[in-house]
């Protein structure tokens, strides 16, 4: 499963609203089927966020107000295990269902990619996460990757059992390389986001869970409205590292997205599992 992070983020001084991630979620059923859930899950931390590098632009991005986790919505069963990538609105990357119940661990690492922004506010999310209690909440690890009045800005945003917290703080910078890390288990949760490059770290550690799946790949962000927001030029963006409990991804035959807009326009594409199926890229396509 993916889920969906609602976040309520502005632009202070640009009055930009930049509001909710979103992820797909899947469920598998005893016939082999998949079926997608698309969960909102509310925002909360704050904090100012300067433009990285001293760029000008606005002075900084403030985190909304926290609210409750939504049922999912708008699910739609999307069949067997296909060669291709499978189209969706929200979501671009590798997903796969866990043993029900499990302790999971997904990480993986990719560097922050240099962004080619216009004055139109764009935004994703790449990330990793575990949704849990048969798909009614989730956990994530990931970066805001966006353009803001024309900057690009990045931060880390961390997810713990459907509560998420934005360190607009924290900023990040283009060619950082970062480290993701969800950990879900019936006695505790544990979220970080590292950045290797300057060695700050952002967890959270919360109460326990029973994973469901995990996936990795790049989200969709709302706006304070629940609007998609479009994809920023972000070129390729490559995963790597990518284990779940141990093992490569691959070895979990997991499902590929692709991210499209409402007339079927691939906006992400996904690339093929890397040999030895810990590694893929992402490649922007359309805004």
């Amino acid at each position: 499963m993916n889920g969906f992070l609602a976040r309520a983020c502005a632009a202070a001084t640009a009055g930009v609203a930049l509001g909710t991630l979103m992820v797909t979620a899947a469920s598998a059923s005893a016939d082999g089927s998949v079926t997608i859930y698309q969960d909102v899950i509310s925002a909360s931390g704050g904090g100012g966020v300067p433009i990285h590098h001293g760029a000008p632009g606005p002075a900084g991005i403030a985190a909304g107000r926290a609210g409750a986790l939504r049922l999912p919505h708008n699910d739609h069963a999307i069949g067997r295990i296909t060669a291709a990538p499978i189209n969706n609105r929200y979501f671009a990357g590798y997903q796969t269902a866990v043993p029900a119940g499990s302790a999971t661990v997904a990480t993986a690492s990719f560097t922050v990619p240099a962004l080619s922004c216009t004055t139109t506010d764009r935004a994703i999310a790449p990330d990793a996460g575990v949704p849990a209690n048969n798909y009614k909440t989730v956990s994530i690890a990931g970066v805001f990757t966006g353009c803001v009045n024309g900057q690009a800005v990045y931060f880390p945003s961390l997810v713990v059992n459907g509560k998420e917290t934005d360190y607009t703080a924290t900023p990040f910078a283009a060619g950082d390389v970062i480290d993701l890390t969800t950990n879900v288990s019936h006695f505790r949760t544990r979220v970080q986001v590292t950045d290797v490059t300057t060695g700050v770290t952002q967890k959270i550690i919360g109460a326990g869970a029973s994973a469901s799946a995990a996936f990795f790949g790049d989200d969709a962000w709302l706006t304070s409205t629940g609007a998609l927001f479009h994809v920023p030029d972000f070129g390729k963006l490559t995963f790597k590292n990518c284990l779940i409990d141990g093992k490569a991804l691959g070895r979990w035959h997991p499902h590929a997205y692709q991210r499209v807009n409402s007339n079927g326009t691939v906006q992400i594409r996904t690339g093929g599992l890397w040999p030895g199926g810990t590694a893929f890229t992402t490649h922007f396509e359309h805004s």
